[in-house]
């Protein structure tokens, strides 16, 4: 058995340190690319959302390094994330391309049977282990990217954070234990630290919100967020691997308040539940727009049906919180140009609002 799984920005670092921990062979698909979407989108249905057809791309690849089994989550409700797999399968299968799919559940038991089925031989401490050691390397990998999101708008050359950031997080892929994760993030911290640093700033802070795949993806999302940086704004992603974890599998106590109070927060607009994370963006900003941020970009990939709902709430929630939000949908047509014209205009916008309220 050879196990492959979809690119979600950093996750292949934690899934290559599951499966590969419990003594499986592992195929990482190739980092995701134009070629990714081509390969996913000349067999997807046309109406596919962009994250169907870079996933299917994903397994193209993996399985032509020769991968026979896709590991994938699952999903309810009204997204149609929970009808991928069966989709895939049906497609890669009438292309040739054979591999079993096991689908895993967005649930500590379902994550839990399912590493015991793929490794029946391992003790439940092993396997207890090799999740611990996968779990530190999610909190090693979100801290790396906040803290690079921090400091980009803050030093000379924000290239510099970026290759900081590569370097750190090669590092943690490879790390064989705890004090191997703690070491390379005492690395990057030491060595951002040393980074020429203009702490007078007071650059623009914005929130990214929206469908966490295009949030976590930087091919996807066209490197948002380091472009952001780039441009002298502080961004704040309020939902990246470890939150998600911590809130639907784990069910962190502090996680689940966090969560409660977002949902309280949406709840005024939006009433019931619409899939994905549609009401986690309007109860996001809320928050955001309360802790005094500058602006809400809200993400999200063309045809996602929760998203779209919250977008069409958004402008409401954006007069309430009094929070500029700013909409950008993905798709295989996007390109950065267009993108750019858009964000630079609106953090233009922002300053000037700044300025203006300052008086």
């Amino acid at each position: 058995m050879i196990v492959t799984f979809p690119h979600m920005g950093s996750a292949h670092v934690v899934f290559r340190t599951l499966f590969a921990g419990l003594g499986l062979k592992v195929a990482v698909p190739p980092p995701v690319t134009r070629r990714t979407l081509e390969l996913g989108a000349a067999f997807a249905p046309e109406a596919a959302c962009l994250p169907f057809k870079i996933n299917l791309g994903n397994f193209i690849q993996a399985i032509e390094q020769g991968a026979d089994t896709i590991i994938t989550c699952g999903g309810d409700g009204p997204c149609r994330l929970g009808y991928y797999a069966e989709v895939q399968k049906n497609i890669l299968f009438d292309h040739g391309y054979n591999a079993d799919f096991v689908v895993i559940e967005p649930t500590l038991g379902s994550v839990w049977q399912t590493l015991k089925r793929l490794a029946p031989g391992r003790s439940w401490q092993n396997i207890y282990r090799v999740f611990r050691l996968a779990g530190e390397k999610i909190t090693a990998l979100d801290l790396i990217e906040r803290q690079m999101s921090f400091r980009r708008p803050r030093v000379k050359n924000a290239d510099n954070v970026d290759q900081l950031g590569r370097e750190a997080k090669a590092a943690v892929d490879v790390a064989a234990d705890f004090k191997e994760v703690g070491k390379a993030v005492e690395v990057f911290n030491s060595k951002l630290l040393a980074m020429e640093t203009d702490w007078t700033l007071k650059p623009l802070k914005i929130g990214i919100v929206g469908e966490i795949y295009v949030m976590l993806e930087p091919f996807v999302n066209q490197e948002l967020v380091a472009r952001l940086g780039r441009i002298g704004v502080e961004v704040q992603q309020p939902i990246l691997l470890g939150d998600y974890v911590e809130t639907h599998i784990l069910h962190n106590r502090a996680a689940l308040r966090l969560n409660s109070t977002v949902q309280a927060l949406a709840a005024p607009f939006i009433s019931r539940f619409v899939g994905g994370h549609g009401a986690k963006s309007v109860g996001y900003t809320m928050k955001l727009g309360q802790a005094g941020f500058d602006g809400i970009v809200h993400v999200f990939p063309f045809t996602c049906m929760p998203e779209m709902i919250a977008k069409n709430i958004l402008p409401q929630v954006s007069e309430t919180a009094g929070i500029p939000v700013l909409s950008l949908t993905f798709d295989e047509q996007s390109g950065v140009a267009g993108m750019m014209t858009r964000l630079e205009a609106f953090a233009d916008l922002l300053a000037f609002r700044r300025h203006k309220a300052e008086g």
